[in-house]
């Protein structure tokens, strides 16, 4: 009986952890798409079209913000999910998440297998990079202090 509470709650985790991220990435890529749509030059204003860069910028927002929230929630999913499984919080977690995300969101966008490979092994490089030199996140960083 406490074997399955404690699965709960291990589960429990992972999908806040991953609806967190998921939620963050969903801000961060709204703004973004905000802020190149504001860059980029406006559509033809059409004769049947009401308010054509308002909607313009919202496909461009929706675009960014759907994109890093799938990248950002299947990074923390694999991540987590191989540190449980593992037992281990190490780079190799975060290659491996890093290449899921990369070859399945950036990659499988354009429907090449090259395409994913590269995406998902410069996320892979990037995060394996991150790890090794030190560089930590706030939460990371006061974990450690404590």
């Amino acid at each position: 009986m406490e074997g399955s509470s404690l699965r709960g709650q291990v589960d429990e985790e992972l999908v806040l952890k991953t609806s967190k991220a998921a939620g963050i990435g969903l801000a961060a890529g709204s703004v973004w798409g905000g802020l190149v749509s504001m860059l980029r030059d406006g559509p033809q204003v059409g004769s049947n079209v009401k308010y054509p860069e308002l909607v313009r910028t919202g496909k461009v927002c929706g675009h960014y913000a759907g994109h890093l929230a799938a990248l950002g929630a299947t990074y923390v999913c694999v991540e987590q999910a191989l540190e449980m499984y593992r037992m281990k919080k190490d780079y190799i977690n975060g290659a491996v998440a890093s290449f899921a995300a990369g070859a399945t969101v950036l990659g499988f966008r354009s429907r090449r297998f090259p395409t994913a490979i590269v995406s998902g092994s410069a996320l892979a490089l990037t995060s394996v990079l991150l790890d090794v030199t030190g560089m930590r996140t706030t939460e990371e960083e006061e974990k450690a202090q404590h």
